[in-house]
């Protein structure tokens, strides 16, 4: 069930008041590591964090500003810092594994991948077994590429909801999840199937659907309660 935006910013201030109680002025990162003890720092600075992806990035732009605000309440970056965002609409899966390239090329190095793609292949190909196919081949393609760097220490991958103008999802899901699940790369593969049900408010647009301000938000508490479940750049 998704998290309500009340429900996160209650827990962002929680994380700021328990991340506040450090000694020696020090910083402590809290997170639910997979056997549920506290999450050690991960010495993840903002600017090695990329979202990279399509519309559903940045349509409204809450889905970073808002993980943003939660990684700066925990102690997680600093007050000032923000993540690096190369996310573009329209963008086929072979486009998106560009923007990571594009970053990974320069002198920062990427050490957390937070993204979704793959549905606009899907939607062009009007959801075709081949358009599904070739995003689930680009998409291997990409953790293969992200593994043979070696600088990225964890993937957040986020799969759009099954909706009417979006053809191809509930056929590319088993793909990408499968994918994710052998990375070498740990890959945090995000159904937002599950989060969108029972929520038609989530989704706006009479051709191509895109998040609105209560999606977005709903995305990004997905997102951030993955982060902190598995201690990804806390």
């Amino acid at each position: 069930m998704a998290r309500s935006a009340p429900f996160g910013r209650i827990a962002g201030f929680l994380i700021a008041l328990a991340a506040s109680g450090g000694c020696d002025g020090k910083t402590i990162h809290l997170g639910d590591g997979r056997d549920g003890a506290p999450c050690a720092p991960a010495q993840v600075n903002a600017n090695e964090l990329l979202w990279i992806g399509d519309s559903w990035v940045l349509v409204t732009g809450t889905q970073h500003t808002r993980v943003r605000d939660l990684a700066r309440a925990s102690g997680a970056i600093g007050p000032n810092d923000d993540y690096v965002i190369g996310a573009m609409p329209a963008a086929t899966m072979a486009a998106i594994a560009d923007q990571y390239g594009a970053q990974e090329a320069g002198p920062i190095k990427v050490k957390v991948v937070i993204m979704d793609g793959g549905t606009w292949d899907t939607l062009v190909g009007g959801g075709s077994a081949a358009s599904v196919n070739s995003a689930a081949s680009s998409f291997a393609q990409f953790l293969a590429q992200v593994a043979r760097d070696g600088t990225v220490a964890h993937i957040v991958y986020f799969l759009t909801p099954e909706l009417p103008g979006i053809p191809g999802v509930a056929a590319l899901r088993p793909l990408v999840k499968q994918s994710c699940s052998q990375s070498t790369v740990p890959c945090h593969f995000i159904d937002l199937q599950t989060f969108w049900a029972g929520h038609p408010e989530y989704t706006t647009g009479d051709l191509v659907p895109i998040p609105t301000e209560a999606g977005a938000s709903a995305i990004a508490d997905a997102i951030w309660a993955e982060m902190q479940a598995r201690c990804v750049a806390q």
